[in-house]
């Protein structure tokens, strides 16, 4: 695979056949974080005074003292189907940390602009247009359900966004002042490749929900990209609401020694799971985040143990000094943030890789400098990434400029269906200039 343009053959696709595939890729779910406890939830208080155990970690003081810095966050919040305004707890503790302990940005203080969305775009553009009012010079955030209703009046505002993550084609095709950390190619092939070839396997055989946004990378440069790799592709398609997969699965066990990668939600892996177990299937599986939940592990069971599923923050493991650090902001500075709700983590990953691609600016610090400075600066470790680097050069993936991250981790889960420790990296490597 070739290390500096992403993919073999997404550089390269003609213009309409490239947007329809950024889509495909787009439309499926990140290789997210929900996976794993990342410790007991606690709080603490708002002052900088709360009794974390872990306050030495925070290290000593040195409080910011120039003018301040206006940086928007935006959160859906609360909304009927569910609750992420733990995003905005965590934006907010993070900032006392980095304003109290870092020195602020370049020595100024942060002054957070946040606004909730609830899921609703009418409300989500309003929020977007509430940081352009308040003429903030970032935004910065984790996972948004209404993404494209809030960057584009951002990105036509020249305000430059670091997100964690994104479907929204447009902003994955910015190449000039958008910044996303997950990548979603990791999920679709770099995870099953990785775990190929750590069993010694030249075949993936794909087992996908029938649908063009799941489908589409397969079909399109799926092929191509795995080939690069010594892998040989099979897809198989499956209808949604398929109960018995046996029959597509017929050939699985009995042809080429192959991994099994599932990609769709948690009904279609079980589904899955059970048409392999039909079919005496005992090859290696790997899936992504959303295939593993209360219902699939109940449903699963014991099988679960050995699967390998990817994610991009090293959750669960109390070795991982960024996300004891996380802790002791949130016990520190937060306000009854829940430890074991992965999403929290993420705007924290978020926040301390925009901090540390700005490390060393300075002068003024406008929308263009701060953008100048992510993209020249070199890569670096991702925050709680076990691992992983990050480089927002445009260069980790052709096909997605905005992608900060070439690759992700890998973990085994147990009987549990929990991930085992150590996390490996896979599909990682250095971006290059």
């Amino acid at each position: 695979m070739d290390n500096t343009s992403g993919p073999a053959g997404l550089g390269r696709l003609p213009g309409t056949r490239r947007v329809a595939v950024v889509a495909a890729v787009a439309l499926l779910a990140l290789v997210g974080a929900a996976c794993g406890d990342s410790g007991s939830g606690g709080s603490g208080g708002s002052d900088g005074s709360g009794g974390s155990a872990n306050a030495s970690l925070l290290g000593p003081k040195q409080a910011a003292t120039g003018t301040p810095i206006k940086i928007g966050t935006v959160s859906d919040g609360q909304t009927p189907a569910f609750d992420n305004t733990i995003q905005i707890e965590a934006a907010k503790a993070i900032t006392a940390y980095l304003n109290e302990h870092r020195g602020g940005l370049a020595g100024h203080p942060i002054e957070l602009v946040s606004c909730q969305t609830q899921a609703d775009p009418g409300k989500a553009a309003d929020c977007a247009n509430q940081l352009v009012q308040a003429d903030v010079s970032m935004a910065v955030f984790g996972e948004i359900t209404t993404m494209a209703q809030v960057w584009k009046p951002l990105h036509d505002a020249n305000i430059p966004v670091f997100t964690y993550g994104t479907t929204e084609t447009g902003a994955l095709l910015d190449t000039t002042s958008t910044f996303a950390l997950a990548s979603q190619i990791a999920g679709l092939a770099d995870l099953p490749i990785g775990v190929a070839k750590e069993h010694n396997l030249k075949k993936v055989t794909a087992v996908v929900i029938d649908v063009p946004q799941a489908t589409g990378f397969y079909e399109a440069v799926g092929k191509q990209t795995f080939a690069d790799a010594g892998i040989d592709l099979q897809l198989i398609k499956v209808p949604p609401g398929t109960a018995d997969m046996t029959p597509q699965l017929a050939g699985v066990a009995s042809g080429t020694p192959t991994e099994v990668h599932i990609l769709g939600n948690d009904a279609f892996c079980i589904a899955a799971f059970d048409g392999l177990r039909a079919v005496n299937f005992t090859g290696p599986i790997s899936v992504l985040n959303q295939c593993v939940t209360d219902s699939s592990r109940k449903s699963i069971g014991s099988r679960l143990k050995g699967v390998s599923m990817g994610s991009p923050l090293a959750l669960g493991d109390d070795s991982n000094k960024d996300l004891n650090l996380w802790k002791a902001i949130a016990e520190t500075y937060g306000h009854d943030i829940d430890l074991s709700n992965s999403v929290g983590a993420t705007v924290y990953l978020t926040m301390m890789a925009m901090y540390s691609s700005l490390d060393g600016i300075t002068g003024d610090l406008t929308p263009a400098a701060m953008v100048a400075k992510i993209k020249s600066a070199p890569n670096k470790p991702l925050p709680a990434g076990g691992g992983l680097t990050y480089r927002c050069n445009g260069k980790a993936y052709a096909l997605t400029p905005a992608v900060c991250v070439r690759g992700t981790l890998l973990t085994t889960l147990d009987e549990h269906g929990n991930p085992t420790l150590p996390y490996r990296p896979t599909g990682n490597s250095p971006v290059e200039d």
